[in-house]
């Protein structure tokens, strides 16, 4: 553990700003959520009616779980519950990894090794900041809480709750890690692993399975249930998980060597493949691109499960109310369930996506692509190798999740086009990262996923009215009509609009990278 202190101030300094403005954000959400839901629903009988509408919609289901209490403080919790432990989740993964397999892989971590740091030294100090940030959000989450008028213990379960979330993921970077070579393919693994737990919290809410529940972070989050109950024995199941992943993540970094990662690479083949920069940038996505799409797959067809026979089953006047309320005249339960679910998923996918685009700027940073581009290969014609992947992949993502959620649900077609139109809103996405990496190099990834994670905030102050004006318009999923339903305007425009936007940023950040330096070290 020698140096662990030094290499926690090093991580501390690289992050000044990151840090604050998640904490920060996270840790307001809460009293604005809580304020809004007492603006809005003053009394107890409207807040009964909004429970009871919110516990017949299986969209709500789906995406926060089942309300314990219909009290200011119990609407609050099921929320942000599943909110927040999938943003604070997906922040975890990417700092764990940028402080851990990214440092190996760019030869940062070799050289450190050579002065006075102990093997586990560098893991220890990422493990101490990142887990130490989601206390401290969670905690400074609390007062605001109090100020609202909510009891103080329930409110600091509550925040224990939001930062338990956190740790489990940093858990799971942590020994995902350990497992493969490249920091993309073990951003992958842990964004995946996440996708698939909360698609099993899914499952369990919506599926007639409540114990699958218990398996997973999302659903221990809101099974502590603060303002209803309060079962605080609940987070011992978190600190557990966190503890065996931390203590499998140490046994395996002992196990293998220094840049290496526990599944090794796979010679290539005797006869060659695919040569040239498109080729090489084949090899280097196809792993990441096959892991998203079969676990995306695999979600798309538990929800066409789980929504399977929902029109039938929730035929009541409520619910068919609720859902002409929500998607006009004509609209089917099924369809505000799909058109719920896959919003959310469209974001994952602009994750997995990121992954992708930020890959050049990744081998910049190792060294590699100074190399390549000794070669007769351009920069220009480098770059759109991997801007091709990048640009892609969401294609085959997004179409794996939407057919099989259609397959299973009986509407292929429907369920498949509505779910691709969310592409340009992920392709915007892919074009900040891309100009970014023209730009503003060394900021690239914490700004890129930075943006992210603030499109996931605006959506959510849009969604409860804490935000008005131009700022719920900031998110470019906002924008995305939702074509299972009855939309009032064309669905074209906004589509087009957001496909140019995408091609002008990324356009904009190939010029700045034809005309920068290189910038090898991140």
């Amino acid at each position: 553990m020698t140096g662990t202190l030094a290499l926690v101030r090093l991580i501390l300094r690289r992050d000044r700003v990151l840090l604050p403005v998640w904490i920060a954000i996270t840790a307001l959400l809460p009293a604005g959520i809580a304020a809004a839901t007492t603006d809005l629903y003053a009394g107890q009988a409207a807040r009964d009616a909004f429970s009871a509408a919110s516990m017949s919609n299986p969209a709500q289901l789906a995406t926060r779980g089942p309300i314990y209490a219909a009290s200011v403080g119990g609407l609050t919790a099921w929320t942000l519950g599943s909110s927040l432990a999938l943003i604070g989740g997906l922040v975890s993964i990417l700092l764990v990894t940028r402080h851990t397999r990214a440092e190996e892989e760019t030869g940062r971590r070799e050289l450190l090794s050579s002065g006075v740091v102990g093997r586990h030294a560098p893991l220890t100090a990422a493990l101490t900041v990142v887990l130490a940030a989601n206390l401290l959000l969670g905690l400074l989450s609390v007062p605001g809480l109090v100020a609202a008028g909510l009891p103080a213990g329930s409110s600091l379960l509550f925040g224990l709750s939001t930062a338990a979330g956190g740790w489990a993921f940093t858990a799971v970077a942590a020994l995902a890690a350990q497992l493969t070579a490249s920091s993309g393919t073990a951003r992958g693994l842990a964004v995946a692993a996440g996708g698939l737990l909360f698609a099993l919290r899914a499952l369990a809410d919506t599926g007639g399975v409540p114990a699958l529940a218990w398996l997973t972070p999302f659903g221990w989050v809101r099974l502590t249930r603060p303002y209803a109950g309060d079962h605080w024995w609940v987070l011992s199941l978190a600190a557990a998980f966190t503890a065996a992943l931390v203590a499998s993540a140490y046994a395996l970094s002992t196990r293998r060597d220094l840049a290496g990662g526990l599944l090794p690479a796979r010679p290539g083949s005797a006869g060659g493949g695919p040569s040239g920069a498109f080729g090489l940038a084949g090899r280097l996505h196809r792993t990441t691109l096959a892991g998203f799409a079969i676990g995306f797959g695999l979600l798309g067809a538990l929800l066409g499960v789980s929504a399977r026979g929902l029109d039938a089953q929730l035929d009541t006047p409520q619910l068919q109310e609720l859902a002409a309320t929500v998607g006009g005249p004509g609209a089917r339960i099924s369809e505000v369930f799909f058109t719920f679910v896959m919003y959310v998923l469209s974001q994952l996918v602009a994750a997995a996506a990121l992954v992708s685009a930020l890959r050049a700027r990744g081998e910049e940073a190792a060294g590699r692509a100074e190399l390549l581009l000794s070669t007769p290969v351009s920069r220009l014609r480098w770059a759109l190798s991997h801007l091709a992947f990048a640009a892609g992949g969401p294609v085959l993502l997004l179409g794996m999740l939407g057919a099989a959620a259609g397959l299973t649900s009986g509407d292929v077609s429907g369920v498949t086009v509505a779910t691709l139109a969310y592409l340009p809103a992920v392709w915007t996405v892919v074009g900040i990262a891309t100009l970014l990496s023209g730009l503003l190099p060394r900021l690239a990834a914490a700004v890129s996923w930075t943006a992210l994670g603030l499109f996931l905030a605006v959506d959510l102050l849009a969604e409860f009215e804490l935000a008005d004006g131009v700022v719920p318009t900031l998110s470019p999923f906002v924008h995305v009509p939702a074509l299972l339903l009855d939309e009032p305007s064309s669905p074209v425009a906004p589509l087009v609009g957001l496909t140019v936007l995408a091609a002008g940023l990324a356009g904009a950040g190939l010029a700045f990278l034809r005309r920068r330096d290189l910038a090898p070290t991140a």
